[in-house]
C-alpha cells in the first residue's frame, strides 16, 4: 500500500501554552479507512486539522504525498488533496441553493463551467441529493445539510476526507444515512479519516486509531483493538454488542469470542 499521510513526532500546542498533541506518529495509505477516536480534549479534532495544514506543528513533521505541511507554497496543493467535513455544516455554506454551495469548490479550483457542471451532477447524485439542488441548504434538516456539505467536498475531487464528528449532531436514521455515505465514498478508492466518539461507527474501518492526553494510545484493526486495549481507562464505552460478547465469554460461553455485529452475535449464540 502507497504511503498517503506521514505524521511524524507531532507536537502541537493551544495558544495558552497547554500541549494538544505530544509526539504523535501516524502513517495512513492511499485507499485507507482509518477511525479516529477517542473522549473530548483528547486531540483528535486537532490532529486532523494538521493533515490540510488548518493547524501547523510546533514540532514534528506533517507530510501529505510528500508535501510538508510546514512549508506554506504546498498548502494549496494539499488541500486539494485532502478535503475535510466538519461536526457543524451551517459553518460551512457559503451559496444559496444547495446547487451553488456544491459548486463553490469547483470555481475556486478554476475549472471550466462544463466540468464544473459535472462535478456537481456526479456528486448530487453520489449522496442522493439531487432533488435537493434548488433548495436552501439553511432549509434542510441536519442530515441532509450534512450530505450537502459532504457533496461539496467531494466535488473538488479530493484523494483523501477528513470527516470530524460529522454525525454527532445528527439522530440516529441521519446518522446511519451519512456512515452510509461515508462507507460508499470509500468503496470508490477514496482514502477516509474519520474522527467519532462512536465506537460503533469504527466496525468497517480498516484501522481504529486511539487518542487520549494529545497522544495515540491504540492502532490496529477495530477487533484488535477492541480484544487488547481496556478503552474504558481512556473514557471511552465499548459499543453494546461489543461489549455484551465479552461479557458472556467472561461467563462461560468460550465459543462466543468477540463479535463486531448484531449478526456476528447471534450467530455464535445460535450456529
Amino acid at each position: 500500500m502507497t504511503l498517503m499521510i506521514e505524521i511524524s513526532n507531532l507536537l502541537h500546542s493551544y495558544p495558552d501554552g497547554t500541549p494538544a498533541l505530544n509526539s504523535v506518529n501516524l502513517h495512513i495509505g492511499r485507499g485507507e479507512f482509518v477511525v479516529i477516536a477517542g473522549r473530548n480534549g483528547s486531540g483528535k479534532s486537532s490532529l486532523v486539522r494538521h493533515i490540510n495544514a488548518l493547524l501547523l506543528p510546533s514540532g514534528g513533521c506533517v507530510s501529505v504525498n510528500g508535501l510538508c505541511t510546514s512549508q506554506k507554497k504546498h498548502h494549496p496543493d494539499i488541500r486539494r488533496t485532502v478535503g475535510m467535513v466538519f461536526q457543524n455544516p451551517d459553518s460551512q455554506f457559503v451559496g444559496m441553493t444547495a446547487e451553488e454551495d456544491v459548486a463553490f469548490g469547483p470555481e475556486n479550483l478554476g475549472l471550466p463551467p462544463s466540468e464544473i457542471r459535472e462535478l456537481v451532477e456526479m456528486s448530487l447524485e453520489t449522496l442522493g441529493i439531487s432533488e435537493l439542488r434548488s433548495h436552501s441548504p439553511r432549509s434542510l434538516s441536519g442530515g441532509q445539510k450534512q450530505k450537502v456539505a459532504i457533496a461539496g467536498v467531494l466535488a473538488m475531487e479530493p484523494e483523501c476526507i477528513i470527516f470530524d464528528e460529522v454525525t454527532s449532531m445528527l439522530d440516529p436514521f441521519s446518522r446511519k444515512e451519512v456512515l452510509d455515505t461515508v462507507k460508499r465514498i470509500h468503496a470508490k478508492g477514496t482514502t477516509v479519516i474519520y474522527v467519532t466518539h462512536r465506537l460503533e461507527e469504527a466496525m468497517n474501518a480498516d484501522r481504529l486509531v486511539i487518542m487520549d492526553s494529545g497522544r495515540v494510545v491504540a492502532d490496529a484493526s477495530p477487533r484488535d483493538v477492541f480484544l487488547h486495549h481496556d478503552l474504558e481507562k481512556y473514557g471511552i464505552e465499548l459499543p453494546p454488542v461489543v461489549a455484551l460478547s465479552l461479557m458472556l465469554s467472561k461467563a462461560g460461553f468460550p465459543d462466543i469470542g468477540l463479535a463486531l455485529t448484531k449478526d456476528e452475535l447471534l450467530e455464535a449464540l445460535c450456529p
